[in-house]
């Protein structure tokens, strides 16, 4: 969690359940009735808005990247989403909601980094696709 540089509200991960340095991380967070992110979205029945989804992805993907291997210690990264592709939302997220994201480093080149990733909620995908993260 060191390696995020996010300050609530807008860190979305509460906690990184798994990690390989440099490669891949799954993070996780329960919403709940009072994330910022419900208020109008939608007025009734809330759901997780698919940028949240988005920046869970890059968000953890970013602890990939900024936790390298060999045993080293995290160091925070001030990684900005550069480009996204390819995403998909085939359900939606609610308030109580379990969401695990799973992200995977699987390119580099220079100071950019290519995350892809899925975000499921209570075990089902809500989210896929790829994110570019910048240095």
């Amino acid at each position: 969690m060191e390696a995020l540089p996010h300050k609530p509200p807008m860190r979305l991960v509460d906690e990184i359940v798994e990690v390989r340095g440099g490669e891949h991380a799954v993070g996780r967070r329960r919403t709940v009735p009072t994330d910022f992110f419900f208020q109008g979205h939608f007025p009734g029945q809330p759901i997780v808005p698919a940028v949240m989804l988005i920046e869970l992805i890059a968000q953890v993907g970013g602890v990939a990247v900024a936790v390298p291997g060999d045993g080293q210690t995290a160091r925070a990264l001030q990684l900005r989403v550069a480009a996204i592709s390819g995403f998909k939302f085939p359900a939606a997220a609610g308030a109580g909601a379990l969401l695990e994201a799973d992200a995977r480093v699987t390119g580099r080149m220079g100071s950019l980094y290519k995350i892809e990733g899925t975000v499921t909620a209570d075990g089902v995908i809500v989210a896929s696709g790829s994110v570019t993260l910048a240095g």
